[in-house]
């Protein structure tokens, strides 16, 4: 288990026990990681029909209300970011792509879905390789094959 794992662990045990410390504690942990991960895949352009931070909001909720699953797993960092892709997923629903800038949307529209989502969960969010299996379903070893061929080609397509 990672640190963010553990303390996770610990917040969302003490929080689903009625602690509102525990979910402030939480809350305070999750919330730059969720913001960035809803930014990545919402925008913020006034053209989007939803802000990134109103869907982060809402992807809180959405873990608040999953407090005893989380302080039942063992990596609890991947249940929130199940939880987090499920909200982003239904606030973007006919809102198309994210707003990221068009020469890295260009590149990143070159991967494959599977490559582009590791490439945004590993270099974007931060998570780690294990973290990122976790939340995407795949071995670890897959994911960091992937991650390589991906770099590779937007090396590639950069030079």
């Amino acid at each position: 288990m990672s640190v963010l794992d553990e303390e996770l662990h610990s917040a969302a045990t003490a929080a689903a026990a009625g602690d509102r410390e525990a979910v402030q504690r939480m809350t305070a942990t999750l919330w730059p990681q969720v913001v960035r991960y809803c930014r990545t895949r919402v925008g913020n352009s006034t053209q989007v029909t939803r802000p990134a931070d109103e869907v982060a909001q809402q992807a809180l909720l959405a873990v608040a209300r999953q407090l005893p699953s989380l302080a039942r797993s063992d990596h609890p960092v991947r249940e929130v970011y199940r939880v987090v892709s499920r909200t982003v997923a239904d606030a973007q629903g006919s809102s198309g792509s994210p707003d990221l800038p068009a020469e890295v949307a260009r590149l990143l529209h070159g991967l494959d879905p599977t490559a582009r989502e590791i490439v945004l969960l590993r270099v974007i969010d931060g998570l780690s390789a294990h973290d990122t299996a976790g939340v995407l379903g795949l071995p670890v070893g897959r994911v960091l094959v992937v991650q390589h061929e991906a770099l590779r080609a937007l090396r590639a397509k950069v030079a």
